[in-house]
Protein backbone atom coordinates (compact mmCIF):
# COMPACT_ATOMS: atom_id res chain seq x y z
CA UNK A 1 0.00 0.00 0.00
CA UNK A 2 3.00 2.64 0.62
CA UNK A 3 3.27 3.23 -3.36
CA UNK A 4 -0.41 4.60 -3.32
CA UNK A 5 -0.41 6.65 0.23
CA UNK A 6 0.63 9.33 -1.88
CA UNK A 7 -3.01 9.92 -4.00
CA UNK A 8 -4.73 12.67 -2.89
CA UNK A 9 -8.73 12.50 -2.26
CA UNK A 10 -8.45 8.81 -2.38
CA UNK A 11 -12.04 7.40 -1.87
CA UNK A 12 -12.73 3.40 -1.26
CA UNK A 13 -14.06 3.56 -4.76
CA UNK A 14 -10.66 4.58 -5.99
CA UNK A 15 -9.44 1.62 -4.11
CA UNK A 16 -12.13 -0.72 -5.83
CA UNK A 17 -10.75 0.20 -8.84
CA UNK A 18 -7.30 -0.06 -8.59
CA UNK A 19 -7.51 -3.93 -7.07
CA UNK A 20 -10.22 -4.08 -10.05
CA UNK A 21 -7.45 -2.67 -12.72
CA UNK A 22 -4.65 -4.69 -11.19
CA UNK A 23 -6.27 -7.99 -11.60
CA UNK A 24 -7.49 -6.69 -15.14
CA UNK A 25 -3.47 -6.33 -15.91
CA UNK A 26 -2.80 -9.82 -13.89
CA UNK A 27 -4.35 -11.56 -16.26
CA UNK A 28 -3.16 -9.95 -19.24
CA UNK A 29 0.03 -11.41 -18.39
CA UNK A 30 3.11 -10.78 -16.80
CA UNK A 31 5.45 -8.37 -18.04
CA UNK A 32 7.93 -10.41 -20.18
CA UNK A 33 5.16 -12.36 -21.79
CA UNK A 34 3.53 -9.01 -22.57
CA UNK A 35 6.56 -7.67 -24.39
CA UNK A 36 7.35 -10.76 -26.11
CA UNK A 37 4.31 -9.98 -27.87
CA UNK A 38 4.97 -6.73 -28.83
CA UNK A 39 8.29 -7.55 -30.15
CA UNK A 40 6.61 -10.10 -32.54
CA UNK A 41 6.62 -9.60 -36.17
CA UNK A 42 2.98 -8.48 -35.63
CA UNK A 43 2.54 -6.75 -32.61
CA UNK A 44 -0.17 -6.91 -29.94
CA UNK A 45 -0.67 -4.11 -28.35
CA UNK A 46 -4.38 -4.50 -27.59
CA UNK A 47 -4.06 -7.66 -25.74
CA UNK A 48 -5.63 -5.80 -22.54
CA UNK A 49 -7.79 -2.92 -24.26
CA UNK A 50 -11.31 -4.80 -24.13
CA UNK A 51 -10.81 -6.23 -20.73
CA UNK A 52 -9.48 -2.33 -19.88
CA UNK A 53 -12.93 -0.74 -21.30
CA UNK A 54 -14.91 -3.60 -19.53
CA UNK A 55 -13.26 -2.59 -16.74
CA UNK A 56 -14.41 1.24 -17.14
CA UNK A 57 -11.08 2.76 -17.13
CA UNK A 58 -11.65 4.91 -19.50
CA UNK A 59 -14.52 6.16 -18.18
CA UNK A 60 -12.55 7.21 -15.39
CA UNK A 61 -11.34 10.15 -17.50
CA UNK A 62 -15.10 11.31 -17.56
CA UNK A 63 -18.01 12.35 -15.27
CA UNK A 64 -21.21 11.19 -15.17
CA UNK A 65 -22.50 13.66 -17.48
CA UNK A 66 -20.35 12.20 -19.87
CA UNK A 67 -21.34 8.31 -19.55
CA UNK A 68 -18.43 7.84 -17.45
CA UNK A 69 -17.47 7.23 -13.54
CA UNK A 70 -14.88 9.79 -12.63
CA UNK A 71 -13.44 12.52 -14.14
CA UNK A 72 -11.87 14.23 -11.48
CA UNK A 73 -7.76 14.44 -10.63
CA UNK A 74 -8.17 12.01 -8.07
CA UNK A 75 -9.57 9.27 -10.56
CA UNK A 76 -7.13 9.66 -12.94
CA UNK A 77 -4.28 9.62 -9.97
CA UNK A 78 -5.99 6.32 -9.35
CA UNK A 79 -5.97 4.71 -12.68
CA UNK A 80 -2.15 5.49 -13.63
CA UNK A 81 -1.56 4.30 -9.98
CA UNK A 82 -3.00 0.73 -10.61
CA UNK A 83 -1.66 0.72 -14.18
CA UNK A 84 1.77 1.59 -13.91
CA UNK A 85 3.82 -0.97 -12.67
CA UNK A 86 2.03 -3.62 -15.51
CA UNK A 87 4.04 -1.09 -17.90
CA UNK A 88 1.06 -1.11 -20.28
CA UNK A 89 0.72 -0.92 -24.30
CA UNK A 90 -2.87 0.35 -24.43
CA UNK A 91 -3.21 3.34 -25.04
CA UNK A 92 -5.22 4.56 -22.43
CA UNK A 93 -3.82 7.95 -21.00
CA UNK A 94 -3.41 9.13 -24.56
CA UNK A 95 -6.66 8.26 -25.29
CA UNK A 96 -8.97 8.99 -21.79
CA UNK A 97 -6.90 11.71 -20.55
CA UNK A 98 -5.06 13.64 -24.12
CA UNK A 99 -7.61 13.75 -26.13
CA UNK A 100 -10.50 13.03 -23.79
CA UNK A 101 -10.05 16.67 -22.22
CA UNK A 102 -10.21 17.58 -25.44
CA UNK A 103 -13.16 15.77 -26.64
CA UNK A 104 -15.14 17.13 -23.47
CA UNK A 105 -13.94 20.74 -24.63
CA UNK A 106 -15.57 20.52 -27.86
CA UNK A 107 -18.71 19.13 -26.28
CA UNK A 108 -18.36 15.98 -28.54
CA UNK A 109 -20.85 13.66 -26.55
CA UNK A 110 -20.98 11.08 -30.06
CA UNK A 111 -16.85 10.57 -30.12
CA UNK A 112 -16.74 10.36 -26.31
CA UNK A 113 -19.80 7.55 -26.36
CA UNK A 114 -17.84 5.87 -29.16
CA UNK A 115 -14.28 5.45 -27.33
CA UNK A 116 -16.18 4.28 -24.18
CA UNK A 117 -18.10 1.86 -26.09
CA UNK A 118 -14.66 0.77 -27.76
CA UNK A 119 -16.31 1.64 -31.47
CA UNK A 120 -13.30 4.60 -31.83
CA UNK A 121 -9.83 4.78 -30.61
CA UNK A 122 -8.36 8.22 -30.38
CA UNK A 123 -4.99 9.25 -30.88
CA UNK A 124 -3.24 13.04 -30.17
CA UNK A 125 -1.91 13.99 -33.45
CA UNK A 126 -0.60 17.56 -32.05
CA UNK A 127 3.42 17.87 -31.63
CA UNK A 128 5.72 18.21 -34.40
CA UNK A 129 9.32 18.66 -32.97
CA UNK A 130 9.96 18.14 -29.40
CA UNK A 131 8.14 21.01 -28.00
CA UNK A 132 4.35 20.56 -27.44
CA UNK A 133 3.60 24.25 -26.90
CA UNK A 134 4.62 25.68 -30.31
CA UNK A 135 1.58 25.97 -32.63
CA UNK A 136 1.52 23.29 -34.73
CA UNK A 137 3.10 23.93 -38.96
CA UNK A 138 0.49 21.42 -40.70
CA UNK A 139 -1.84 23.67 -42.95
CA UNK A 140 -5.63 23.27 -42.24
CA UNK A 141 -7.37 25.07 -44.83
CA UNK A 142 -10.63 25.91 -44.83
CA UNK A 143 -12.62 24.57 -48.06
CA UNK A 144 -15.96 25.88 -49.12
CA UNK A 145 -17.32 22.05 -48.24
CA UNK A 146 -14.61 21.37 -45.31
CA UNK A 147 -10.70 21.35 -44.99
CA UNK A 148 -7.84 20.49 -46.41
CA UNK A 149 -5.02 19.13 -44.86
CA UNK A 150 -1.17 18.90 -45.29
CA UNK A 151 1.81 18.23 -43.36
CA UNK A 152 3.14 15.86 -40.95
CA UNK A 153 2.78 14.65 -37.60
CA UNK A 154 6.06 12.54 -36.59
CA UNK A 155 5.98 9.55 -34.42
CA UNK A 156 2.19 9.71 -32.91
CA UNK A 157 2.48 7.75 -29.94
CA UNK A 158 -0.67 5.09 -30.20
CA UNK A 159 -0.95 5.87 -33.96
CA UNK A 160 -0.36 2.39 -34.72
CA UNK A 161 -3.81 1.04 -33.09
CA UNK A 162 -5.64 4.24 -33.54
CA UNK A 163 -8.93 4.63 -35.61
CA UNK A 164 -8.61 8.28 -35.06
CA UNK A 165 -6.69 11.52 -34.67
CA UNK A 166 -7.22 14.72 -32.78
CA UNK A 167 -4.76 16.24 -35.53
CA UNK A 168 -4.05 20.31 -35.01
CA UNK A 169 -3.46 22.44 -37.96
CA UNK A 170 -2.68 25.85 -38.48
CA UNK A 171 -5.42 27.92 -40.67
CA UNK A 172 -4.38 31.57 -41.93
CA UNK A 173 -7.51 33.03 -40.72
CA UNK A 174 -8.46 30.60 -37.80
CA UNK A 175 -5.31 30.05 -35.95
CA UNK A 176 -5.27 26.57 -34.34
CA UNK A 177 -7.73 24.33 -35.60
CA UNK A 178 -8.14 20.50 -34.04
CA UNK A 179 -10.09 18.38 -36.05
CA UNK A 180 -11.70 14.66 -35.50
CA UNK A 181 -10.05 12.55 -38.69
CA UNK A 182 -10.47 8.73 -39.14
CA UNK A 183 -7.26 7.39 -40.00
CA UNK A 184 -9.37 5.58 -43.53
CA UNK A 185 -10.00 8.71 -44.85
CA UNK A 186 -7.69 9.14 -48.58
CA UNK A 187 -4.54 10.86 -48.69
CA UNK A 188 -3.20 10.00 -45.43
CA UNK A 189 0.23 7.71 -45.26
CA UNK A 190 0.88 5.78 -42.15
CA UNK A 191 4.24 4.26 -40.93
CA UNK A 192 3.76 2.26 -38.07
CA UNK A 193 6.82 2.67 -35.43
CA UNK A 194 8.43 1.16 -32.38
CA UNK A 195 9.15 2.96 -29.08
CA UNK A 196 12.00 2.30 -26.64
CA UNK A 197 8.85 1.07 -23.99
CA UNK A 198 7.40 -1.17 -26.22
CA UNK A 199 4.27 1.25 -27.28
CA UNK A 200 3.48 1.71 -30.45
CA UNK A 201 3.72 5.02 -32.90
CA UNK A 202 2.81 6.00 -36.70
CA UNK A 203 4.37 8.67 -38.78
CA UNK A 204 1.58 10.49 -40.74
CA UNK A 205 1.39 12.29 -43.46
CA UNK A 206 -1.52 14.35 -44.77
CA UNK A 207 -1.45 14.66 -48.47
CA UNK A 208 -4.11 17.21 -49.20
CA UNK A 209 -6.31 15.03 -47.16
CA UNK A 210 -10.45 16.21 -47.38
CA UNK A 211 -12.22 16.47 -44.15
CA UNK A 212 -16.09 17.56 -43.92
CA UNK A 213 -16.67 20.88 -41.77
CA UNK A 214 -18.31 18.94 -39.24
CA UNK A 215 -14.71 17.27 -38.74
CA UNK A 216 -13.50 20.70 -36.93
CA UNK A 217 -13.57 20.31 -32.93
CA UNK A 218 -12.26 23.61 -32.19
CA UNK A 219 -10.31 26.40 -33.18
CA UNK A 220 -8.27 29.29 -32.40
CA UNK A 221 -8.31 30.62 -28.68
CA UNK A 222 -10.46 27.98 -27.60
CA UNK A 223 -8.19 25.09 -29.15
CA UNK A 224 -5.21 26.64 -28.00
CA UNK A 225 -6.64 26.66 -24.79
CA UNK A 226 -7.71 22.96 -25.21
CA UNK A 227 -4.25 21.35 -26.05
CA UNK A 228 -2.94 23.33 -22.94
CA UNK A 229 -5.10 22.01 -20.98
CA UNK A 230 -4.80 19.02 -21.72
CA UNK A 231 -1.32 18.56 -21.26
CA UNK A 232 -1.50 19.34 -17.94
CA UNK A 233 -3.89 16.68 -17.37
CA UNK A 234 -1.40 14.26 -19.57
CA UNK A 235 1.78 15.80 -17.35
CA UNK A 236 0.17 15.35 -14.54
CA UNK A 237 -0.98 11.42 -15.23
CA UNK A 238 2.59 10.82 -16.06
CA UNK A 239 4.22 12.35 -13.25
CA UNK A 240 1.66 9.63 -11.17
CA UNK A 241 3.36 6.94 -13.19
CA UNK A 242 7.03 7.96 -12.81
CA UNK A 243 6.53 8.01 -8.99
CA UNK A 244 4.75 4.25 -9.20
CA UNK A 245 7.55 3.28 -10.90
CA UNK A 246 10.44 4.73 -9.27
CA UNK A 247 8.34 3.40 -6.16
CA UNK A 248 8.41 -0.01 -8.04
CA UNK A 249 11.75 -0.12 -8.96
CA UNK A 250 13.10 0.67 -4.84
CA UNK A 251 11.27 -1.93 -3.66
CA UNK A 252 12.07 -4.90 -6.41
CA UNK A 253 15.69 -3.87 -5.70
CA UNK A 254 15.61 -3.82 -2.04
CA UNK A 255 14.12 -7.30 -2.01
CA UNK A 256 16.96 -8.21 -4.26
CA UNK A 257 19.76 -7.32 -2.39
CA UNK A 258 17.98 -9.04 1.09
CA UNK A 259 18.17 -11.95 -0.58
CA UNK A 260 21.17 -11.93 -3.28
CA UNK A 261 24.54 -13.39 -1.57
CA UNK A 262 28.21 -12.34 -2.11
CA UNK A 263 30.94 -13.63 0.01
CA UNK A 264 28.75 -15.44 1.71
CA UNK A 265 26.41 -12.15 3.30
CA UNK A 266 23.22 -10.80 1.54
CA UNK A 267 23.87 -7.72 -0.55
CA UNK A 268 22.05 -5.72 1.70
CA UNK A 269 24.58 -6.05 4.28
CA UNK A 270 26.96 -3.97 2.52
CA UNK A 271 27.07 -0.53 3.70
CA UNK A 272 27.95 1.08 0.60
CA UNK A 273 25.03 -0.54 -1.12
CA UNK A 274 22.52 0.42 1.78
CA UNK A 275 23.83 4.06 1.18
CA UNK A 276 22.57 3.76 -2.48
CA UNK A 277 19.38 1.73 -1.47
CA UNK A 278 18.35 4.64 0.90
CA UNK A 279 19.18 7.38 -1.84
CA UNK A 280 16.93 5.80 -3.88
CA UNK A 281 14.13 5.26 -1.08
CA UNK A 282 14.32 9.19 -0.49
CA UNK A 283 13.96 9.79 -4.32
CA UNK A 284 10.58 7.73 -4.62
CA UNK A 285 9.32 9.29 -1.62
CA UNK A 286 10.19 12.97 -3.04
CA UNK A 287 8.87 11.98 -6.63
CA UNK A 288 5.47 10.91 -4.71
CA UNK A 289 4.95 13.92 -3.15
CA UNK A 290 5.58 15.93 -6.38
CA UNK A 291 2.76 13.39 -8.21
CA UNK A 292 0.24 14.32 -5.36
CA UNK A 293 1.56 18.47 -6.05
CA UNK A 294 0.78 17.78 -9.61
CA UNK A 295 -2.71 15.87 -8.96
CA UNK A 296 -3.89 18.23 -6.54
CA UNK A 297 -3.19 21.22 -9.25
CA UNK A 298 -5.32 20.13 -11.44
CA UNK A 299 -8.22 21.46 -9.08
CA UNK A 300 -6.78 24.74 -9.66
CA UNK A 301 -8.37 27.14 -12.55
CA UNK A 302 -6.07 26.69 -15.95
CA UNK A 303 -3.88 29.61 -15.33
CA UNK A 304 0.05 29.55 -15.27
CA UNK A 305 0.49 29.09 -11.70
CA UNK A 306 -1.35 25.39 -12.60
CA UNK A 307 0.90 25.01 -15.05
CA UNK A 308 4.04 26.11 -13.51
CA UNK A 309 3.14 23.62 -10.78
CA UNK A 310 2.32 20.80 -12.86
CA UNK A 311 5.54 21.38 -14.70
CA UNK A 312 8.08 21.58 -11.93
CA UNK A 313 6.09 18.23 -10.72
CA UNK A 314 6.80 16.85 -13.82
CA UNK A 315 10.66 17.27 -14.07
CA UNK A 316 11.31 16.10 -10.47
CA UNK A 317 9.35 12.83 -11.08
CA UNK A 318 11.41 12.42 -14.41
CA UNK A 319 14.67 12.67 -12.39
CA UNK A 320 13.60 11.02 -9.35
CA UNK A 321 12.43 7.90 -11.61
CA UNK A 322 15.32 7.66 -13.73
CA UNK A 323 17.84 7.98 -10.91
CA UNK A 324 15.54 4.96 -8.89
CA UNK A 325 15.32 3.33 -12.33
CA UNK A 326 19.02 3.52 -13.16
CA UNK A 327 19.90 2.36 -9.68
CA UNK A 328 17.84 -0.45 -10.05
CA UNK A 329 19.31 -1.49 -13.10
CA UNK A 330 23.04 -1.47 -11.82
CA UNK A 331 23.00 -2.95 -8.53
CA UNK A 332 21.14 -5.75 -10.00
CA UNK A 333 24.56 -6.53 -11.79
CA UNK A 334 24.95 -7.20 -15.61
CA UNK A 335 21.01 -8.92 -15.68
CA UNK A 336 19.72 -5.72 -14.72
CA UNK A 337 19.42 -5.15 -18.26
CA UNK A 338 17.85 -8.02 -19.53
CA UNK A 339 14.50 -8.52 -20.62
CA UNK A 340 13.93 -11.34 -18.00
CA UNK A 341 13.86 -8.37 -15.24
CA UNK A 342 11.13 -6.01 -14.71
CA UNK A 343 13.57 -3.11 -13.82
CA UNK A 344 15.35 -3.24 -17.12
CA UNK A 345 11.39 -2.59 -18.13
CA UNK A 346 10.86 -0.22 -15.97
CA UNK A 347 14.11 1.76 -16.86
CA UNK A 348 12.44 1.48 -20.84
CA UNK A 349 9.19 3.23 -19.41
CA UNK A 350 11.08 6.13 -17.50
CA UNK A 351 13.11 6.95 -20.91
CA UNK A 352 9.90 7.03 -22.52
CA UNK A 353 8.06 9.52 -20.45
CA UNK A 354 10.65 11.93 -20.18
CA UNK A 355 9.81 12.50 -24.21
CA UNK A 356 6.17 12.10 -23.36
CA UNK A 357 4.10 15.06 -24.46
CA UNK A 358 7.29 17.47 -24.19
CA UNK A 359 10.87 16.17 -23.49
CA UNK A 360 12.55 16.99 -20.10
CA UNK A 361 14.65 19.83 -21.85
CA UNK A 362 11.07 21.19 -23.44
CA UNK A 363 9.60 21.16 -19.88
CA UNK A 364 11.99 23.20 -18.39
CA UNK A 365 12.19 25.08 -21.03
CA UNK A 366 8.66 25.57 -20.89
CA UNK A 367 9.00 26.65 -16.84
CA UNK A 368 11.00 28.74 -17.68
CA UNK A 369 9.52 31.21 -19.81
CA UNK A 370 6.09 30.97 -17.77
CA UNK A 371 8.56 32.07 -14.47
CA UNK A 372 10.05 34.86 -16.64
CA UNK A 373 6.37 36.37 -17.21
CA UNK A 374 5.64 36.60 -13.62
Amino acid sequence: MGARMFLPNQTEDHRLMIATLERVMAAAGDVVTRRAGVSADTPSRLTAWPALLEAGAPAMAFGEAQGGCGGGPADIAAMQMALARFLPVEPLLTAAVSCGRILAAAGAAGAIEAMLDGAMIPALAHTEGFDPWQPPRLAATATATGWRLTGRKPAVRHGDVASHVLVTGRDALAGTVILLCPLTAPGIERTALRLIDGAGAADLVFIDTALPASAALLQGAAADAAIHDALDWTLAGLAVEAAALARAATDATIAYLGIREQFGRPLATFQALQHRAADMEIAATEAAAMAAAAITALDLPPKPDREQTILAASLATDTAARHCAHEAVQLHGGMGVSDELVVSHYLRRVAAIRGQAGTHDARAARLLELEART
